[in-house]
């Protein structure tokens, strides 16, 4: 009988961190995009686009992305890494335009995205 050994990899705090974090603002983007495409047609705002069907389709794609690179870091993909990275940095840009409209919440998105680009960038603790 031979054993066989799996490489499981383990993920440091930081980036266990950030892959939560991925999912719970992953989850929070997939119900806000699906809720605004859903009132989209009972909303009537002034929106960039004119749209609030564009913007619940944007949210909507952008969480299922934030999902997808949360479970990737899970798994111990390295891809998962550099996708949850660009996720991190996309909405690092995005909030901060939102710096003067809502500067208590843009300060704490900043801060948490640059936690979770930092997490993501330290790695798993596995060398491959």
């Amino acid at each position: 009988m031979s054993s066989t050994t799996s490489r499981v990899p383990s993920l440091s705090g930081w980036a266990m961190f950030a892959a939560i974090w991925l999912i719970i603002a992953g989850s929070f983007n997939v119900v806000e995009g699906i809720t605004a495409i859903h009132k989209g047609n009972y909303v009537v705002n002034e929106f960039l686009f004119s749209s609030q069907d564009f913007w619940g389709w944007v949210l909507l794609i952008f969480g299922i992305l934030q999902l997808v690179a949360g479970f990737m870091v899970f798994s111990g993909n390295p891809s998962g890494n550099m996708l949850g990275i660009c996720v991190a940095a996309f909405a690092l840009f995005i909030w901060f335009f939102f710096l003067f409209v809502a500067p208590i919440g843009a300060l704490i998105a900043l801060v948490i995205n640059g936690i979770v680009i930092y997490g993501l960038s330290l790695g798993s603790n596995t060398e491959f």
